[in-house]
């Protein structure tokens, strides 16, 4: 009885017997067909990205589905007409760059095209077959949709201030009445590795920005050393002195879900403490990387790897250029346009009222290898998953190194310049390079994965340094036992290779340049 006055449904708004509300029955067919390539793209990547980055696509995606809907009911008075050409429309733009290595574009549209006109040609009853495709699109769609929801459910967010992350409490900074209070900047190059790196394995040589630092009153830990090898880990392990060892028991040795390193990032304890002395908190990143749902700063297609981008290029833009497409051309500039946008926006913070305690990411010298030794244009040539670790990938890869340490330099004489009081500074990499197992074997891989260059500004302490062995899980103890009269015991230095799971934290030996 359902399915039969379901068809009578279908059928009465076919001839216009039902009053133009009725014509809304058909509506959730293109939606379902829209959104199905969305949730599923989401569902793939759940363990990296937050629930709340999946909304703005979401509502897009509805909306250009009911206005398809909406015009194709004007101009053919049948909404099962209507409903099937918006699907077939939705079908076609979102999902092509699923196919795109097997099917040529005009076979693509030529094939879509056809089904249209067979559409619009026909003087059947079309209630069955918008019946059928409703099915089949509830079935899409219940897929992806049950593991998001499971998903969320077993992995509930945490709580980032929860102090069950950490071996140890670390002590409220407190400084004398009057005592200045400097900027603090933490500014991160991803994956720029340490100066005997480059000179052993790609034939680099820094020497020049390391001068230009040393004349702005820099030293340099030159045999600095990351706790993981991976960004996120690493960033999130700096900014919250200490060693990220708590989180296999608390999330499971075989979690895949590292959002919370994420939120460890975001909302992180030396932010929290330096706030208690009145500190506020600015957060850049020309990329993605450091924040939890979004980067707030930029536009949410303005990176590769953001899951706008990576939604969109699933579709016909993955083949289009300019403002408006996402192929490899003009993705590659709107994420030139952001990082030379936010190295202004970092430029522009000593201006602000402080005192601050600001953290900056910047996705280079890692790929995608987009800029020339001197910032003009490039593209790697390579579109292999693994291109960018090979050697030939590194020999791009020192064309940006030599990019962003001009970019560095830059900041550093705009902000030492602009602020009023003398602040600190940090420049230091997350981890050093990718490289390939191919080329270089395991242990030289993870050897000098581990190894990225780290800087530092102290005014007032001429005679202050780093340790010599500085791991960068310790950086920010030592600035603030240094400047915020805390006395944080130093951390041992441990380093973990990457491993198959995020949380198999196994530790690396020390030898040969990573000493």
């Amino acid at each position: 009885m359902f399915v039969r006055s379901v068809f009578s449904s279908f059928a009465h708004v076919e001839t216009g017997k039902l009053p133009a509300v009725k014509r809304l029955v058909p509506l959730p067919l293109p939606m379902l067909f829209a959104v199905f390539p969305l949730l599923s793209l989401f569902a793939d990547n759940q363990t990296e990205i937050e629930l709340g980055v999946l909304w703005r696509p979401l509502v897009f995606s509805v909306l250009a589905a009911a206005l398809l809907y909406g015009l194709f009911l004007l101009i053919f008075k049948s909404a099962t007409k209507a409903a099937i050409l918006a699907s077939l429309v939705v079908t076609a733009f979102f999902t092509y760059g699923m196919y795109a290595d097997r099917i040529p574009l005009l076979a693509w549209l030529a094939l879509f095209a056809l089904a249209a006109f067979a559409v619009v040609r026909t003087k059947r009853n079309l209630s069955t077959l918008t019946l059928g495709l409703s099915v089949a699109a509830i079935v899409l769609v219940v897929g992806p949709a049950t593991r998001i929801v499971t998903y969320e459910n077993d992995h509930p967010l945490i709580n980032a201030a929860d102090p069950q992350f950490w071996p140890a409490a670390l002590q409220k900074p407190v400084l004398p009445s009057g005592a200045p209070r400097p900027d603090v900047y933490v500014l991160i190059p991803d994956d720029y590795a340490r100066s005997d790196v480059l000179r052993h394995y790609f034939h680099y040589d820094n020497s020049s920005f390391i001068s230009e630092l040393k004349k702005r009153g820099f030293v340099i830990a030159d045999q600095s050393r990351s706790p993981y090898s991976d960004s996120e880990m690493n960033v999130a392990s700096e900014l919250n002195m200490d060693y990220l060892t708590r989180l296999p028991g608390i999330l499971g040795k075989r979690s895949q879900d590292v959002r919370p390193v994420r939120r460890l990032i975001e909302y992180n304890r030396a932010s929290r403490l330096l706030g208690a002395l009145g500190y506020r908190y600015v957060h850049l990143d020309t990329d993605d990387v450091t924040f939890t749902a979004g980067n707030p700063h930029i536009s949410h297609v303005a990176t590769p790897d953001t899951f706008m981008t990576l939604w969109l290029q699933q579709s016909l833009l993955s083949r289009v250029g300019g403002w408006i497409g996402f192929n490899e051309s003009a993705s590659n500039e709107r994420f030139r346009k952001a990082i030379r946008s936010t190295f202004s926006d970092l430029g522009a913070v000593p201006r602000q009222p402080g005192p601050k305690f600001v953290l900056f990411h910047t996705l280079m010298p890692h790929d995608p290898y987009i800029f020339g030794t001197h910032g003009e244009s490039s593209t790697f040539p390579d579109h292999s998953e693994e291109g960018h670790t090979r050697k030939i990938g590194m020999r791009y890869y020192a064309k940006q190194a030599r990019y962003v340490e001009t970019k560095l330099v830059e900041a550093v004489d705009a902000i030492q310049s602009r602020s009023k009081e003398p602040p600190v500074i940090v420049i230091e990499a997350d981890e050093g390079f990718e490289a390939s197992e191919q080329d270089w074997g395991e242990a030289a891989v993870r050897d000098m994965r581990v190894k990225g260059f780290a800087a530092m500004y102290l005014p007032g302490k001429d005679r202050l340094r780093p340790p010599v062995k500085l791991n960068t899980v310790n950086t920010l103890r030592f600035v603030f036992n240094s400047y915020f009269g805390t006395r944080y015991p130093l951390l041992r230095n441990a380093s973990h290779p990457e491993l198959d799971l995020p949380y198999q934290f196994e530790e690396l030996p020390v030898r040969g340049l990573a000493r």
